[in-house]
């Protein structure tokens, strides 16, 4: 067949405006744009820690001291939109797009003999990293990850290339936004430089450009290099305490959990079958990474069962499935029918859980917004028109009308996770280590905030609600912090939104306290436990749980029953709360049950005996949230040690 000239003008045209729109696609899939969740709202929890993260990043606040949180100081390009860090946001992710581009095209072009087929994976891959809109995040570490790992065993298997080297100096990077990031990065350069010394017999360069990533955007987020080491270990402090105090089951958590689990072992499988045609023995090293990607998706997906979580194993799971579609181009027919197989079910499943999650917001509809006009041109007019910077503005226009308060001076905190209140009331922010108590779910992340309220950095002032999630008891939630509170803060008035918040003031004549021993004993599952009468002090308690070998493997791979704390009142009311095993560890106030702010603030006053007389505990229970009560992953008995809180001088006596 003979084409004219004019046919080639055409068709370089057309080929010109196809990858037109597959850059513009692309890019308009990484930087930041959206308008789902990026703002501050007045009551929103993500968005509290969210814009904190931004004003972290643009005043250099110290991770791993001043700030230890699940994500790291780079952590404001996960999500969020905050006029400071905007601009340094937008390079960023035009910079690991540019990387992403070149890494899914290489792996693309390699595999498929056409160049449309390539186009159309490349777009479908891009798709997949980034949905769910606003809550991708993870998904983006998952590509990040099975790109180098299959460019590094499946097309670059030569000497260390620079796409290779920009892929794991991003991984670097993106360690430093979420912790799961570097632990994942840990594991791929992990396999990865073991693949080079004991297959390749060659030096793993892998491990010094990814730690050189690491210490250079480190720095570049003006960190100290000495606090590298406390960075990781209060992180770990973080994600080791994350399951047991995070778990949530959801409606349709079982169905939705093994659905995972057979499709994830489908495409394992597929996988496994094509990386043995391919290095025999030496695949045990990308299928180890593989299975740690995924066990990881798995325990984000599912520990803390909701449709972010939920959603985003799904999207995982499509992510991998197509990088499996491509690695069988490769192979037989009969094994590239049964990837494209495959990709389907993986596609049929992440629509099942869109569905049932995101009811009038499921996959398809987010897949077909993704090509719309509004979405594609969304990074420039954000960029163009100044949206963002004017809804960001009367978001907080709103959260000061909705949540009023009085001038505050000096520092101030807010406890325990609405400070998107402080944001719009143009306070300033002087937040504790572990910035949100929900989080302070470890006896050492407790102490680190109990120790900064008696340190000279304290703030001024505090805005204090009992405020918890997932129905704890709730003076669980920074615990070790509620004595530095009653004795080295004096209670002012209630303000904000009906009375939302305590405001207390740094005290001029700060009290000491005492724990005084009354009573250790041993509690079963079930069993009613007698609690010591208060007489003229609040009642401390320190419920010691620990977990038995059955409870530590569930902790592992999956998640232990929820613990729940019945609690009989001398009012002879009785109330039921989780019971969060790290938090009881580390010691709280049992009684009286301080159940909102106002109870709080009686317990601040002189005769909080009388206000709050008919709190006392009596009695409480400690059950598993199992038919039974009890529970095989829990020891019992349980050792249970009861205190007497007393103050030196005036306030509680």
């Amino acid at each position: 067949m003979i084409f004219s000239k004019k046919d080639i003008e055409w068709t370089a045209v057309f080929r010109f405006l196809i990858w037109a729109g597959v850059l513009l696609y692309v890019f308009s899939r990484f930087i930041p744009c959206a308008t789902v969740g990026d703002y501050p709202k007045s009551d929103g929890l993500d968005d509290a820690w969210t814009q904190a993260l931004h004003l972290a990043f643009s005043e250099h606040w110290q991770f791993g001291t001043a700030v230890v949180f699940t994500y790291g100081p780079w952590g404001f390009l996960a999500r969020g939109y905050y006029p400071p860090t905007y601009l340094i946001a937008v390079m960023s992710w035009t910079v690991l797009s540019l990387v992403f581009l070149g890494a899914s095209w290489r792996l693309a072009r390699h595999f498929f003999k056409n160049e449309w087929p390539s186009v159309i994976w490349l777009v479908g891959f891009t798709a997949a990293a980034t949905i769910p809109a606003g809550e991708d995040f993870n998904n983006r570490l998952v590509a990040w990850g099975v790109l180098l790992l299959g460019l590094h065993f499946f097309v670059e298997e030569g000497a260390f290339s620079l796409l290779q080297a920009a892929l794991t100096i991003s991984l670097g990077w993106m360690s430093l936004v979420k912790f799961t990031g570097l632990t994942e990065s840990v594991v791929i350069v992990g396999m990865i430089a073991a693949d080079n010394l004991f297959r390749q017999r060659r030096f793993p360069w892998i491990v010094p450009v990814w730690g050189a990533g690491l210490l250079f955007f480190w720095f570049a987020a003006g960190q100290q290099v000495r606090l590298l080491l406390p960075f990781l270990s209060n992180s770990w402090q973080i994600t080791s305490g994350y399951t047991e105090a995070m778990m949530l089951a959801g409606p349709t958590e079982f169905r939705d959990a093994i659905g995972f689990l057979l499709t994830a072992g489908l495409i394992g499988a597929l996988i496994g079958r094509l990386v043995w045609l391919r290095h025999q023995k030496a695949g045990v090293l990308p299928l180890a990474g593989l299975a740690m990607i995924l066990f990881i998706v798995f325990k984000l997906g599912f520990v803390r069962n909701g449709w972010q979580h939920a959603s985003t194993a799904a999207m995982a799971l499509v992510l991998i499935a197509l990088v499996g579609l491509a690695l069988a181009q490769t192979a037989t027919k009969i094994t590239r029918q049964a990837a494209a197989g495959g990709l389907v079910l993986t596609l049929v499943y992440a629509a099942v859980v869109f569905n049932c999650w995101l009811p009038g917001e499921g996959l398809g509809k987010q897949l077909v917004e993704s090509f719309s006009l509004h979405s594609l041109f969304a990074p420039v007019a954000a960029s163009v028109t100044g949206d963002l910077r004017s809804t960001y503005e009367e978001k907080l226009t709103d959260g000061r009308r909705d949540f009023p308060l009085p001038p505050i001076p000096g520092r101030v905190d807010l406890y325990s996770y609405g400070q998107t209140i402080l944001f719009a009331n143009g306070l300033a922010y002087a937040p504790r280590p572990v910035m949100q108590s929900y989080s302070a779910y470890t006896p050492a992340l407790a102490r680190l905030n109990a120790s900064y309220l008696r340190s000279a950095r304290a703030p001024d002032n505090l805005l204090f609600a009992v405020q918890t999630i997932d129905d704890r008891f709730p003076s669980l939630d920074d615990g070790l912090s509620w004595p530095v509170l009653l004795t080295r803060y004096d209670p002012k008035s209630l303000v904000g939104k009906q009375g939302g918040f305590l405001l207390l003031s740094r005290s001029a004549n700060p009290r000491s306290f005492q724990m005084i021993p009354l009573q250790t004993l041993s509690a079963r599952f079930g069993e009613p436990v007698a609690v010591p009468a208060m007489s003229n002090n609040p009642l401390w308690a320190e419920i010691e749980i620990n977990k038995s070998v059955v409870g530590r493997m569930a902790l592992l791979f999956y998640k232990p029953p929820e613990l729940r704390l019945t609690v009989i009142l001398k009012n002879r009311s009785q109330q039921s709360f989780r019971l969060v095993p790290g938090q009881a560890s580390g010691g709280f106030l049992l009684s009286p049950l301080i159940a909102d702010t106002k109870a709080f603030a009686a317990l601040a006053g002189s005769s909080w005996r009388q206000d709050l007389a008919g709190a006392e505990v009596v009695s409480m229970v400690i059950s598993a949230d199992t038919k039974s009560g009890s529970t095989v992953c829990y020891r019992s008995p349980m050792d249970v040690r009861f205190y007497r809180f007393t103050q030196s001088a005036s306030g509680l006596r």
